[in-house]
């Protein structure tokens, strides 16, 4: 007995949209789930940028201190240069043939004037040791770099964030439309729109996988197109 056309004809198409359904229904899970993604990839992004800037400030108030306490070294040095030559003078207008009062006066301006001297250069001994003396330029200079240097790591997770948070955003949208020509195709039992919607949804489920999967190369192909 002969098989009748139309039945196999009907059958086919019935196997054809019960894939598009299965198909329409896969996607728009994998929609809601790249949806989700997107979201927390925007929540990282918006706390990254919080502590990046967090990071510049703390590299600026660092830098900061440190330019004020160089300035200082340079006041107290140039202060212990002019307390030096005012000895230096003290010293040369008085001969072995100066009465005696006026010694004793010039020897307790000479200590009077080496006090605080002796304070100024313990400063800068302070200032001038190496960085891990807190306080020190050289700590001070170590600390405004390490908070740049984090701060310039945290420009690129961000920017890298970025990549992702577009990617899923177009995974959705590729998703989206798949769907919609898919579920438009069952609807109508139009064959003509289910094929475009399963090629674009299939292309959305593909970046998918490779972005679960392969993040780096998935990152690397969209800066490749500029995304």
């Amino acid at each position: 007995m002969a098989s009748d056309p139309n039945n196999h004809a009907h059958a086919h198409l019935t196997r054809f949209f019960l894939t598009i359904s299965i198909f329409l229904i896969v996607i728009s899970i994998l929609a809601v789930y790249s949806t989700v993604a997107a979201t927390e990839y925007g929540a990282k992004k918006d706390d990254l940028q919080i502590t990046s800037l967090t990071h510049l400030l703390k590299s600026m108030d660092w830098l900061n201190d440190y330019e004020q306490q160089n300035i200082g070294e340079k006041l107290l040095q140039a202060h212990i240069d002019n307390l030096n030559l005012t000895i230096h003078n003290v010293s040369g207008n008085h001969t072995n043939n100066t009465p005696t009062p006026i010694v004793n006066s010039s020897v307790l301006h000479k200590q009077f004037i080496s006090n605080p001297i002796t304070k100024y250069e313990s400063i800068i001994g302070k200032l001038l040791a190496d960085r891990s003396v807190a306080g020190s330029l050289a700590n001070l200079k170590y600390n405004a770099e390490i908070e740049n240097s984090t701060y310039e790591r945290s420009l690129l997770t961000i920017s890298e964030t970025s990549k992702f948070i577009t990617i899923y955003e177009l995974i959705t949208i590729l998703l989206i439309i798949g769907a919609g020509l898919c579920g438009i195709s069952e609807i109508a039992k139009n064959k003509v729109l289910g094929y475009p919607g399963f090629v674009v949804g299939s292309i959305g489920v593909i970046i998918l996988l490779l972005v679960t999967l392969e993040p780096s190369t998935a990152v690397v192909l969209a800066s490749s197109f500029g995304i």
